[in-house]
């Protein structure tokens, strides 16, 4: 292995090539009349997808510096979509855009340093412009229009989205048991806490792992080490070839975690490790309600499981396994329902005789375990890569939707941008390094509505004329119907969240970006 080394404005245009090449694989399949980008990995089933961060993941250079800027832009899609499930393209052509006038602007000698301030500068002001134009979500019909953009325009997908939006604390759990789409009341289960590491993930492009169905071993204790009874328990799977494993535990020492980890990724180990949920006081308890909703045995020190052999019957069952970084969700638990019925009802007369407010509070989260259902939503599709992109819309759609109920909507079509940097001025007495960064963050986020008027087929600059003609801040271009209207009315319209996230991931990679002034690399031999 060599090191490879490169100064600042040698390294930049390396990463900026490594950008645009990302930028320009992902635009094309920009906006409803984007196209499809067909993904075919190896042995893996092709991928047919519009969406943005789908297609960036399968973005690799052999340049090492190019494939440097490719993995920076990556982290801030990756970013965007974990906190919003939208917005990934935006960010992207964001960042491109930044990034190549910064470049400029440092070729020309302006401080790098000063050009990171004007755009931070600009886009406080850009903020404020967003939060003035933001609309609160008023009827179902507003929730649908939002739920169809996020869906690509999907009016099937959107439907159901917004139908299923209503209810509380949602996530949706799939199936492909039944054909078409319909949404039903399962018995979910949702804990708070989630997979300790990303490795585990099984379904990269959404950061989570999705099992239809899963074992699970309960401990009561911390795993500080790679035990005897652990050890079994994984030789036990990998042997039998049985169900993916899910292990909760009090918590797992980093040499746990690790060789956990490296049986997932070399050997193909399903294997997933979360931390039991609760505080210290409480984790006790909740990891024997897990116990009695899986039918699970929960497992202590070794010392105290003399008498328990290793075996499948000491694990727990679920159903529709979800586990993201946050929580762990279940359909159904292999428990058994008398003795489920008994603790929930040991619960429900706990909350009754409670008189502490912080013991009722704990008391009904452990309840909610037992009684609180998630929709099911269930979707087939003609084809295996039409069912997965379409099950890959639907999730995104919902954590967009979800964003659009907290925060609001904004006008879409790239028009909330394009109105926010026309209604600001650059301030007098600003540096020269300052102004430039502050006018190139303001032809920035002109850029997606740009992007999104040429795959249209239309002349971005003639477009933004247009818009601009018209004082009405909700008067835009739809790219559906190819005509210029009052864009809310029409259902085109953005979560507000997703805007200013995907501009904040933008602005904060391209600004690393440009304040990097030495670069590192290594290469293997040849």
């Amino acid at each position: 292995m060599v090191w490879v080394f490169k100064s600042q404005f040698e390294g930049l245009s390396a990463l900026k090539r490594g950008v645009h090449a990302l930028t320009k694989a992902v635009t094309p399949a920009f906006g409803p009349r984007g196209y499809n980008v067909v993904i075919k990995k190896g042995k893996a089933p092709i991928v047919l997808t519009k969406n943005g961060i789908r297609i960036a993941k399968e973005i690799i250079l052999q340049d090492a510096f190019e494939s440097l800027g490719v993995k920076l832009a990556k982290e801030a899609l990756l970013k965007v979509v974990e906190q919003t499930g939208d917005g990934s393209t935006t960010a992207l052509v964001v960042i491109d855009a930044l990034f190549t006038q910064g470049l400029k602007g440092i070729a020309a000698g302006l401080d790098p340093q000063e050009i990171k301030a004007g755009i931070l500068l600009s886009v406080e002001m850009v903020y404020q412009q967003l939060q003035r134009q933001a609309i609160e979500l008023q009827s179902p019909k507003d929730v649908l229009h939002v739920a169809m953009v996020a869906a690509n325009h999907d009016v099937t997908l959107g439907t159901v989205v917004a139908t299923v939006i209503s209810q509380a604390d949602l996530k949706g759990v799939f199936s492909s048991k039944d054909s078409g789409i319909s949404k039903t009341r399962g018995l979910g289960k949702r804990v708070k806490s989630g997979y300790l590491s990303p490795y585990f993930v099984t379904r990269p492009e959404t950061m989570d792992v999705v099992w239809e169905e899963a074992l699970v071993l309960i401990l009561s204790h911390s795993l500080v080490s790679l035990s005897e009874e652990l050890i079994r328990y994984l030789e036990l799977i990998s042997e039998q070839n049985t169900h993916p494993l899910v292990i909760i535990a009090e918590d797992f020492d980093q040499n746990v975690l690790r060789t956990l980890i490296l049986n997932k990724l070399r050997n193909g180990l399903p294997v997933c490790a979360v931390k039991a949920p609760g505080s210290r006081e409480l984790r006790q308890v909740v990891l024997e309600d897990l116990a009695i909703l899986t039918g699970a045995t929960l497992i202590g020190q070794e010392s105290e499981n003399c008498e328990i052999p290793v075996s499948l019957d000491v694990l727990g069952r679920v159903k529709q396994v979800m586990i993201t970084k946050e929580t762990f969700t279940f359909l159904e638990g292999g428990g058994d329902a008398e003795i489920i019925q008994a603790r929930k009802q040991e619960l429900c007369l706990a909350i009754a005789g409670s008189t502490s407010e912080s013991e009722c509070q704990e008391l009904e989260e452990r309840l909610a375990i037992f009684i609180g259902s998630i929709p099911q939503v269930q979707i087939t599709a003609d084809t295996d890569t039409e069912q997965r992109e379409r099950q890959f819309q639907l999730e995104s759609a919902l954590r967009a939707t979800k964003a659009a109920m907290k925060g609001g909507i904004v006008p879409g079509g790239g028009v909330a941008f394009l109105r926010a940097a026309h209604a600001i001025e650059v301030p007098a007495n600003l540096s020269s390094g300052m102004t430039f960064g502050f006018e190139t963050l303001l032809q920035a986020v002109r850029t997606p509505l740009k992007v999104l008027a040429q795959n249209c087929g239309r002349s971005s600059e003639e477009v933004i004329h247009t818009i601009l003609s018209h004082e009405n801040p909700r008067f835009g271009y739809n790219g559906m119907t190819d005509t210029f209207e009052d864009l809310v009315d029409a259902g085109i319209c953005d979560p507000l969240i997703v805007t200013t996230s995907s501009l904040k991931c933008a602005v904060s990679v391209s600004c690393l970006l440009l304040t990097s002034s030495f670069f590192i690399s290594s290469r293997t031999k040849t």
